[in-house]
C-alpha cells in the first residue's frame, strides 16, 4: 500500500537567477527614459488638453449658460386662474437655468394653490418652462364664515377640498348645497373629512355620467348621532319630501327616489309625509304621525 506524506525537507535543487532580474543590489537594471523628443510630445498633449478644457469652460460660462437662463414660463390649462398668478406661486428662482432648474419644486409650489388639483412642469430647450395645470371643479357649495366674517357660499370639489368663493364661478348657484357641517376658521385648501369624502367623490362621478340627476337635487344634509354612522338627507329641488339614505350616491338609487317621489306627489301625499327612507332595500315613508312601508 502506498502512502503520500508531507516532508519538512526540500529536495529541490537550488536555483540561480540572472543578475539582471535581481531587485537588490547595485546591479539592478535602471528604468529606460523617454527620449527628449517624446517627452516634448507628451508635454504638448497635456498642455493642449488643458487649453481645450479651459476653452470649453469659457464657452459654457460665457455663451451656453446665458443662453439657457430661464426667461419665460408658459401656463396652460388655467381657466379661472390668471397665469401670472400661478407664475408668482411657482417660486421660480431668479437667474435659474435650463440645466439646473428644479421642476419638482416648482410643481410643489404651484400645487399649493387652493384652486389647483394637479400640475406638471417641463423644460423646453433652451430657455423656457411649460406648466400644465388642472384646476379644481366645484361639485357642491358649503356655507361658512369667510375672511370677511360673513357667512358665504364656498366651492367644494370631488376630493372634498374647499377651494374658492362660489362667487368666482358662474355656475356655482346651480350646484347642490352641502349642509350639516360646522367649519371654523375656514381657509381655502381645507379638506373635509369623514363621510364628506365618499359623498363628494360619488357626487363628482354622478355629475360626469348623469348631470341631470345632480341638478334635480337642492341640498345634501349630513346628519349623525353619537356613536352612529353618518346618514344623508337629500332635499330634491322639485319635491317637498326629504329622503334619508346612506351618504354615497348612485344613479340607480336616485332614479328610484325620483320615481317614488313623483308617485307620492301625484297622489297628493306630500303634505302628510315627513320623509322617505331609502337606507334599505325596502322603501319606507314616515308620515307626520306614524310610519308606513
Amino acid at each position: 500500500m502506498s502512502e503520500v506524506a508531507m516532508t519538512s525537507r526540500d529536495y529541490a535543487p537550488p536555483r540561480s537567477y540572472p543578475r539582471e532580474y535581481s531587485d537588490v543590489g547595485p546591479t539592478a537594471r535602471p528604468r529606460p527614459e523617454l527620449p527628449a523628443k517624446d517627452r516634448a510630445r507628451v508635454a504638448g498633449v497635456a498642455v493642449a488638453t488643458m487649453l481645450a478644457f479651459a476653452a470649453i469652460t469659457a464657452l459654457v460660462a460665457f455663451v451656453l449658460l446665458p443662453a439657457t437662463e430661464i426667461r419665460r414660463m408658459t401656463v396652460t390649462g388655467a381657466v379661472t386662474i390668471d397665469p401670472s398668478e400661478l407664475s408668482a406661486w411657482s417660486g421660480l428662482p431668479a437667474r435659474a437655468h435650463w440645466f439646473s432648474v428644479d421642476c419638482a419644486a416648482i410643481e410643489a409650489s404651484i400645487a399649493a394653490h387652493p384652486r389647483v388639483a394637479g400640475v406638471s412642469v417641463e423644460r423646453r430647450f433652451p430657455d423656457s418652462l411649460v406648466a400644465t395645470v388642472v384646476e379644481r371643479v366645484p361639485v357642491a357649495v358649503v356655507y361658512a364664515k369667510g375672511q370677511s366674517g360673513r357667512t358665504e357660499a364656498h366651492c367644494v370639489d370631488g376630493q372634498g377640498f374647499v377651494f374658492a368663493p362660489a362667487s368666482a364661478y358662474a355656475g356655482a348657484a346651480a350646484l347642490p348645497v352641502l349642509s350639516g357641517l360646522e367649519i371654523r376658521g375656514l381657509r381655502y385648501g381645507l379638506r373635509l373629512e369623514g363621510a364628506c369624502l365618499d359623498l363628494m367623490a360619488s357626487l363628482e362621478a354622478l355629475g360626469e355620467t348623469d348631470p341631470a340627476l345632480v341638478s334635480a337635487i337642492s341640498e345634501f344634509r349630513l346628519v349623525s348621532r353619537d356613536g352612529m354612522p353618518a346618514e344623508l338627507l337629500v332635499y330634491p329641488a322639485r319635491y317637498l319630501v326629504p329622503v334619508r339614505m346612506r351618504p354615497v350616491l348612485n344613479a340607480g338609487l336616485l332614479k328610484s327616489m325620483m320615481l317614488v317621489l313623483d308617485v307620492v306627489d301625484g297622489e297628493g301625499l306630500s303634505p302628510s309625509i315627513r320623509e322617505l327612507d331609502l337606507r334599505t332595500d325596502t322603501f319606507v315613508y314616515r308620515t307626520k304621525e306614524a310610519v308606513s312601508g
